[in-house]
C-alpha cells in the first residue's frame, strides 16, 4: 500500500455492553482492509465484558486491552484510549454499534486522496436494539460525493447546520485531536461533536455521503443522560463560551454559540419528552422562551406537535437547511442508493 494512505487506529469504549461485544469487535475484524490498532477500553464493567473482548481479540496483531480500575465515563474511556494511539487517525467506536464493510478502507483512501484533513465522517445506519437497520439517520447530506471542505468552509457548516458528523464513523486526525486536548469530559455527551466542530474549524473535513456504520437507537445512552440534566448543560455552555473559543475563536462566535444554545436546548426538550417544563432553564428567557412556554402549555401532551412547533420556534434558522440538507437529499441519497 501506498505510504500516502494513512494508518487508522479504532478505539472501542466498553461498559457492561456483553451482549453487543461480539458484533462490534467482528465488524472491525472483518473489513476489506483493518485497522492498523485496535483499542479496546473497558471502563469497570460489572459483566463479562472484557472476558468476551479478550477472547475476540487474541491472536490479533496491533491490539491493546485497557481495563479501567474505576469508571472513568465514556469520554475518560476514549481519553485513555486516546493516549494508546500510534496510527495517523483515529475513531471510536461504541461497543454497542457497528461498521458496514469497507468502512475502514473508504476512509484511508479518501483521507489520502483529499490531503490528511482534520476530520473524515460519513454516514450511518439507525438500527434497532437487536441491530436491525431500520433508516438512514437523517444528517445533512452536504455533499453527493466525496468532498473535502476547508476550514472556512468548515465554519459556514457549522454556521448552517451546527452539526453534520455522526460519531460511528468519525474519524480525527490523530494529532490534531491531541492539539485540542482530547475530548473534555466537563462537556460529556456532546464533547466529542465539540472536538469535531473544532477540529474541522482548524484543519478541515472531508464528508462521505454513503452509510457505512450502523447506530443502535435507545434511550438511557450518554448522550441522553447529557441531554435531559438541565442544570449540567447550563454549565456545558458556560465552557463552550469560554474554553472553545480560546481554541478556535473564529467559528465560536457569540452568534455561533447563541445558535447552538437554542439547538442544544430543542434537544434536550425533544430527549425529555413530556417533561417539558423541567428541560428550560430559569435563565432561558426572551421572547423566544415566552412564545415557547405558551405553545407547549397549548398544545398539552400532543408530542409530535409540541417537537414540530418547538423547532420553529427555538431554530428558526434551520429550517430551510432542515428540508433542503436533510430532507430532499436523503430521499435523492436512497433512490441513488438503490440503484447501484
Amino acid at each position: 500500500m501506498s505510504t500516502n494512505i494513512p494508518t487508522i487506529a479504532v478505539v472501542i469504549p466498553n461498559r457492561d455492553d456483553s451482549k453487543y461485544i461480539v458484533t462490534c469487535i467482528r465488524s472491525v475484524l472483518n473489513q476489506s482492509i483493518k485497522p492498523d490498532q485496535i483499542i479496546f477500553v473497558d471502563d469497570h464493567s460489572l459483566d463479562d465484558s472484557l472476558v468476551i473482548a479478550r477472547s475476540q481479540l487474541s491472536g490479533v496483531e496491533g491490539v491493546t486491552i485497557l481495563a479501567n480500575a474505576t469508571c472513568l465515563g465514556t469520554m475518560g474511556a476514549l481519553n485513555e484510549g486516546l493516549k494508546q494511539v500510534t496510527s495517523d487517525y483515529v475513531f471510536f467506536l461504541a461497543s454497542n454499534d457497528y461498521l458496514i464493510d469497507g468502512m475502514i478502507e473508504r476512509a484511508k483512501l479518501s483521507i489520502a486522496k483529499f490531503g490528511r484533513p482534520g476530520v473524515w465522517s460519513a454516514m450511518v445506519w439507525a438500527a434497532d436494539q437487536a441491530g436491525h437497520r431500520k433508516y438512514i439517520y437523517p444528517s445533512p447530506i452536504i455533499a453527493l460525493k466525496d468532498k473535502y471542505f476547508n476550514p472556512d468552509e468548515c465554519i459556514r457548516l457549522g454556521m448552517k447546520h451546527g452539526n453534520w458528523f455522526t460519531g460511528t464513523t468519525l474519524v480525527f486526525h490523530h494529532e490534531s485531536l491531541q492539539g485540542i486536548g482530547g475530548f473534555d469530559t466537563e462537556c460529556r455527551g456532546l464533547a466529542d461533536l465539540l472536538a469535531a466542530l473544532t477540529v474541522s474549524s482548524l484543519k478541515g473535513a472531508v464528508f462521505c455521503p454513503q452509510p457505512l456504520g450502523v447506530m443502535r437507537m435507545h434511550s438511557g445512552g450518554y448522550l441522553w443522560r447529557t441531554l435531559t440534566d438541565v442544570e449540567g448543560l447550563e454549565a456545558i455552555f458556560t465552557m463552550i463560551k469560554f474554553r472553545s473559543r480560546e481554541l478556535s475563536p473564529r467559528l465560536f462566535t457569540v452568534r455561533f454559540c447563541g445558535r447552538m444554545r437554542h439547538r442544544i436546548r430543542f434537544a434536550a426538550l425533544r430527549a425529555s419528552g413530556p417533561v417539558v417544563n423541567a428541560t428550560l432553564h430559569t435563565d432561558c428567557i426572551g421572547a423566544r422562551y415566552r412564545l415557547l412556554h405558551l405553545t407547549l402549555s397549548l398544545l398539552g401532551g400532543h408530542r409530535k406537535l409540541m417537537t414540530m412547533f418547538a423547532f420553529m420556534i427555538l431554530r428558526p434558522f434551520d429550517v430551510l437547511p432542515m428540508i433542503w440538507y436533510r430532507l430532499l437529499m436523503l430521499m435523492w441519497l436512497k433512490i441513488y442508493l438503490s440503484l447501484k
